[in-house]
């Protein structure tokens, strides 16, 4: 049984956790507005000037992006499937009690109330890992590309 300190303990890591997305998203806003910016530069010399162009930065543009999106894909995959697998079992759980032919005794209501509690913060908490792990990799990589072009940019 989910004693209470222990759910409302996992509940305010969940709201922490997704506070940490949410800042994370906003970084990776900013730092992709500060690399669309740089590459743009970069592509304008490409056009411009061919033989001036920096071919090797033109060259990671793509291939990170794939990289980072399929971490992120990876990320969101894991944590639904575990979601609906999860959910799969609490139907498995209530379709039985459902189908017993008499009502719920006071035990077996109890065990259901708490594996419906637990069920529900693990969603929480499986739900946040989704956005979360999706956020990560992108963020990652957008905050590593805005600091290497910005300190390319200062030579």
């Amino acid at each position: 049984m989910l004693d209470p300190f222990t759910f409302w303990t996992r509940i305010m890591d969940s709201a922490l956790e997704l506070a940490r997305a949410g800042h994370r998203t906003a970084e990776t806003i900013a730092a992709s507005q500060d690399v669309i910016e740089a590459r743009s530069d970069l592509i304008r010399t490409a056009l411009r000037s061919p033989l001036e162009a920096d071919y090797h930065e033109l060259a990671l543009m793509v291939p990170e992006k794939v990289e980072a999106f399929s971490k992120a894909g990876s990320a969101i995959v894991g944590q639904w499937w575990a979601i609906h697998a999860d959910a799969l079992t609490q139907a498995q759980h209530l379709g039985a009690m459902a189908f017993r032919g008499r009502p719920p005794t006071a035990a077996e209501w109890n065990a259901m109330t708490a594996r419906t509690i637990a069920h529900g913060v693990r969603a929480l908490e499986r739900s946040v890992a989704l956005g979360a792990g999706a956020v990560k990799p992108v963020h990652a990589r957008a905050t590593a590309n805005a600091r290497r072009l910005k300190r390319m940019k200062k030579r």
